[in-house]
C-alpha cells in the first residue's frame, strides 16, 4: 500500500513537472510565436510599405511610359497620317504631271505627224511640180531640137539649092564661055580660013595658040570643078559633124536632164524616207521616254510603298512593345439590376490599340503576352459586390465586398491580376446575384483598366537578337 502510494507521489510528482516544462515550453512557444508575430507584422509591413512604394514607381514609369508612348504614337500616327497625305498629294501630282505630259507627248506626236504628212505632201506635190517642169522641159527640148532639125534641112536644103544654082552658073558661065570660045573659034577659024590663004605659017602659028588657050582653059575648067567638089565635100562635111555635134549635145542635155531629174527624185525620195525615219525614231524616242518615265514612275511607287511598308512595319513593331496597349472603361450611372450579366461601360479615357469595347464590355487581346488587369468598384447601398474576371468565360480572378448584415453602406472593392494571354482571348467582368454598384455623372468609382506588359518571349527575343 505504501509503496502504491509513494508511486502514485513519485508519478504525480513526475506529471507536475511534466506540467510545469509544458508550462514553461509553451510560455516559450508563446513568447516565441509573439515574437514571430511582430517579426511577421514588422516583415509584412515592410513589404506592404516596399509593395505600395514598387507600386507606386511602377505605376509611376507605367504612367510615364504610357504618356511617352501616347505621346510617341501620336507622333508616329500624326507622321504617318502626314507621310500619307504628303504621299497622297505626291501620287496626285505625279499622276496630273504623268497625264500632263502624255497628253503633252500625244499632242507633240499628232503635231508632228500631221507636219510630216503635210511635209510629205507638199514634196510629193513638189516633186509633181518638178516632173512636170522636167516633161515640159523635154517637150521644149524635143521642140528645139525638132526646130533644130528643121532649120538644119531648111539650111542644107537652101545649101543644096545654092549648090545647084552655084552650078548651074557655073555651067551655064562654062556653057557661055564654051559659046564664047565656040564663036571665038568660029571667028578664029574664019579668020584662019580668010587669012589661010595669006600665009599658011601665020595660020599653023595661030592654031597652035588658040589649041594651047583651049588646054589652059580645060585645065581651068577642071580646077574649078574639083574646088567645087572639094568645096561640095567640105561642106557636107560640116554639115554632117555639126549633125553630130547637134545630137551628141542635145543627148548629153538628155542625160545630164536626166540624170538630174533621177538625182532630183532620189534626194526627194531620200528626205521623204528620212522624215519617215526621222518620224518613226520620234515617235520611238517619246515612246521610250514615255516607257522609261513610267517605269521610273513605278519605281518611284515601289520605293514608296516599300517606305510605307516599313513604316507600318515599325508601327506594328511599337504597337508589340511593353506598355503599347492599355485602356481604362469607367461607368457614368449605378448598376442595380441584380447582376448574373456581364458588366457594360459607358466609355473609355483612353484605349490605345483599340481593343476594348465599352458597350459589350469586352477587351479582346491584340498580341500574346503578359497583361496586367485592375478592376474598382463601390457597391450600391443596400448591395452586395461579388464579381468576376474572366477569361474566355472561365473565372481568373475574384473579388466580394458586403457591408454587414443589411448592406446599409457604401464601401469600395477592388482587384488585380497579371495573366498571359494569346490572341484573341476575351476579358470580361462577371456580376453574381444581388450585385449592385453606385456610379454618377460627376463621380465615376466603377473602373476597369487594362496594361499590356510584354509580349510573349520577349526576352527570349532579346537575347537572340543579342
Amino acid at each position: 500500500m505504501e509503496t502504491a502510494r509513494k508511486k502514485i507521489i513519485d508519478t504525480s510528482e513526475k506529471v507536475q513537472e511534466v506540467l510545469l516544462l509544458l508550462l514553461a515550453e509553451n510560455e516559450d512557444l508563446k513568447s516565441k510565436l509573439e515574437q514571430e508575430s511582430a517579426l511577421r507584422e514588422k516583415e509584412t509591413n515592410d513589404l506592404k510599405n516596399m509593395f505600395e512604394k514598387e507600386t507606386s514607381e511602377l505605376s509611376n514609369k507605367i504612367t510615364n511610359g504610357i504618356n511617352e508612348t501616347k505621346r510617341d504614337i501620336k507622333k508616329l500616327k500624326g507622321d504617318f497620317e502626314q507621310n500619307a497625305k504628303e504621299q497622297n498629294e505626291i501620287n496626285k501630282a505625279f499622276e496630273t504631271a504623268i497625264d500632263q505630259e502624255k497628253n503633252e507627248r500625244l499632242s507633240e506626236a499628232k503635231e508632228l505627224d500631221k507636219f510630216f504628212r503635210e511635209e510629205n505632201e507638199a514634196r510629193k506635190k513638189n516633186l509633181e511640180n518638178v516632173n512636170e517642169w522636167i516633161k515640159m522641159e523635154n517637150e521644149k527640148r524635143q521642140k528645139e531640137a525638132q526646130e533644130l532639125r528643121e532649120r538644119m534641112e531648111r539650111e542644107k536644103q537652101e545649101l543644096q539649092e545654092f549648090i545647084d544654082k552655084d552650078n548651074k552658073a557655073m555651067a551655064a558661065k562654062i556653057a557661055a564661055e564654051n559659046a564664047e570660045r565656040q564663036k571665038k573659034e568660029e571667028e578664029m577659024a574664019n579668020r584662019l580660013k580668010q587669012a589661010q590663004e595669006a600665009s599658011e605659017n601665020g595660020t599653023i602659028q595661030l592654031y597652035k595658040k588658040m589649041q594651047a588657050e583651049n588646054v589652059a582653059r580645060e585645065k581651068e575648067i577642071a580646077e574649078l570643078r574639083n574646088k567645087l567638089n572639094r568645096e561640095k565635100e567640105e561642106l557636107a562635111i560640116k554639115l554632117e559633124n555639126e549633125k553630130k555635134d547637134l545630137q551628141n549635145r542635145l543627148q548629153k542635155e538628155n542625160e545630164e536632164l536626166n540624170s538630174k531629174l533621177l538625182k532630183n527624185k532620189q534626194n526627194l525620195q531620200d528626205n521623204i524616207d528620212g522624215n519617215q525615219n526621222f518620224t518613226s525614231k520620234k515617235l520611238n524616242e517619246l515612246a521610250e521616254k514615255l516607257n522609261n518615265q513610267m517605269k521610273s514612275n513605278e519605281k518611284d511607287l515601289a520605293e514608296i510603298s516599300d517606305r510605307m511598308f516599313k513604316e507600318n512595319a515599325l508601327l506594328r513593331n511599337l504597337m508589340s512593345q511593353p506598355l503599347s496597349i492599355y485602356f481604362d472603361a469607367y461607368r457614368t450611372e449605378d448598376y442595380d439590376n441584380g447582376g448574373e450579366e456581364y458588366l457594360t461601360f459607358s466609355g473609355t479615357r483612353c484605349n490605345l490599340g483599340d481593343s476594348m469595347n465599352s458597350k459589350s464590355g469586352i477587351f479582346t487581346t491584340p498580341l500574346d503576352g503578359a497583361y496586367m488587369f485592375t478592376v474598382h468598384v463601390c457597391t450600391h447601398d443596400m448591395k452586395k459586390g461579388l464579381l468576376s474576371l474572366r477569361q474566355n468565360g472561365n473565372e481568373v480572378a475574384s473579388f466580394y465586398d458586403q457591408n454587414h448584415d443589411s448592406n446599409h453602406k457604401n464601401s469600395m472593392a477592388s482587384q488585380s491580376v497579371i495573366i498571359n494571354l494569346h490572341k484573341g482571348d476575351k476579358i470580361q467582368i462577371y456580376m453574381y446575384t444581388h450585385t449592385g454598384l453606385m456610379d454618377k455623372k460627376s463621380n465615376w468609382f466603377t473602373h476597369f483598366v487594362g496594361l499590356f506588359l510584354r509580349p510573349k518571349d520577349f526576352m527570349v527575343n532579346e537575347q537572340n537578337n543579342e
